[in-house]
């Protein structure tokens, strides 16, 4: 019995009914629009600067499907490594260029997709390099009595070995759409070695997803130091608080929903539904690989702050558990000058710079709609997007428009919100 088949996605439909996620294929099928975000961040003047060209990604996933078109092996995604057992059915591709789920595939697009005619899908980092590394093959077995399906569920000690692999594949950025509510040591083990040899991790803040009723709280790994913690934020840039995690954790939110990204091998669509840390975080990560190429010698602490600092939030010097520091700003990030006393996080190798008092009162977090109208489970994972439907998975699913004259052995559980889950 075969474990992959037709990839179906149980999420709202898009507002059009050609290439929504939620519709049965049996060939590749093309939207044309664009990733809204993607003009709201003004991606026509960030591509001047910097586009990703010669930093590579590590998705920390379920693999990517390089039969998809706009993630061709070699060209798109360099091999990568594998982690998981075979099982009766599905054997992995050693090099992690398989996907059973179909959620890394999702997630990878949204980093570096490469253009395709007919389609609008392509990624912030459009010229980025992406290598898998295969950490689980199903976000749960929730919904299946498949016993087959129990070894291919992320735990802890593959995620931590994940994120080693990343970086000893030359990952200066590691991607990891997943968050569990425990601080395992052999984790923040995982997180320190990395941030040591030269590269940031960018993780999912977590999502309620098939948990609604789960506390806020920490989540790691995105809780550790050194980690840009993600949540995600609406297409008008509001805080989804029945939908998304909150915590001291976070440290940036962006765009995670409405997002066109790749469906397995067949095309691509449109995520909607609630937003999803799943989908958000790459677009961090992306920024992080932009910042990576155009100042290579700054490194991660550098390119954390600048994400963070440059992020559009309510108040310049207030971070909050709802967006952290903020919605991100890739070109302000891009462009803004290093400065110890910006309003904000600290700058590294200096004190934080005066945070004003809070107001009494704080109503619901919401970003302004045209930003450049303003200043500038113990263990249960997975902040997740897409799920192939023969696995009885689910897959769920800023900024600012700018002017272009401007110039995861423990049990780990199961995915959020941003299930493919």
């Amino acid at each position: 019995m075969a474990l992959l088949g037709v990839v179906a996605l149980p999420v709202a439909p898009a507002a059009a009914a050609d290439g929504s996620c939620t519709e049965q294929r049996t060939g590749p099928v093309y939207v044309q629009q664009r990733s809204p975000v993607l003009d709201q961040m003004g991606v026509a003047s960030v591509w001047k600067l910097a586009t990703g060209r010669g930093v590579t990604v590590a998705i920390v996933d379920s693999g990517i499907d390089v039969g998809n078109a706009h993630l061709a092996a070699d060209r798109v995604v360099r091999p990568g490594k594998s982690l998981l057992p075979a099982v009766d059915g599905w054997t992995p591709d050693p090099t992690a260029r398989n996907d059973l789920s179909g959620h890394g595939t999702a997630v990878a697009s949204l980093v570096a997709g490469r253009a395709v005619d007919g389609s609008g899908q392509i990624g912030l980092a459009r010229d980025a390099t992406l290598v898998p590394v295969q950490v689980f093959g199903v976000a749960s077995t929730e919904g299946t009595s498949d016993d087959r399906l129990k070894a291919l569920t992320p735990t802890t000690p593959r995620l931590a070995e994940g994120i080693r692999a990343a970086v000893d594949l030359g990952a200066k950025v590691v991607n990891v759409s997943m968050s569990g509510e425990t601080p395992d040591p052999v984790l923040g083990a995982a997180v320190e070695y990395a941030t040591g040899k030269g590269a940031l991790v960018v993780a999912s803040a977590g999502d309620r997803g098939s948990t609604p009723n789960a506390k806020d709280g920490l989540r790691y790994p995105a809780a550790f130091r050194g980690v840009v913690s993600v949540t995600s934020v609406d297409q008008s840039r509001a805080v989804d608080t029945a939908a998304n995690i909150q915590g001291d954790h976070i440290t940036a939110a962006a765009v995670g929903q409405g997002l066109n990204a790749a469906l397995g091998h067949l095309g691509d669509c449109l995520l909607s539904g609630a937003p999803a840390t799943s989908f958000a975080t790459p677009l961090v990560a992306a920024t992080a690989a932009l910042l990576a190429e155009r100042y290579p010698e700054e490194g991660p602490a550098l390119w954390k702050y600048r994400i963070e600092a440059s992020a559009q939030r309510p108040r310049a010097g207030v971070k909050d558990a709802a967006v952290g520091w903020g919605v991100v700003s890739p070109y302000d990030a891009l462009t803004m000058t290093l400065d110890p006393n910006r309003p904000g996080p600290a700058m590294p190798g200096h004190p934080a710079p005066p945070t004003p008092e809070p107001p009494a009162a704080v109503g619901p977090v919401v970003l302004e709609s045209d930003p450049a109208l303003g200043p500038r489970q113990v263990g249960l994972w997975i902040a997740f997007g897409a799920v192939a439907a023969a696995a009885g998975l689910r897959l769920v699913q800023v900024l600012r428009r700018r002017s272009e004259s401007e110039g995861e052995q423990a049990p780990v559980g199961v995915p959020d919100r941003g299930e493919r889950g």
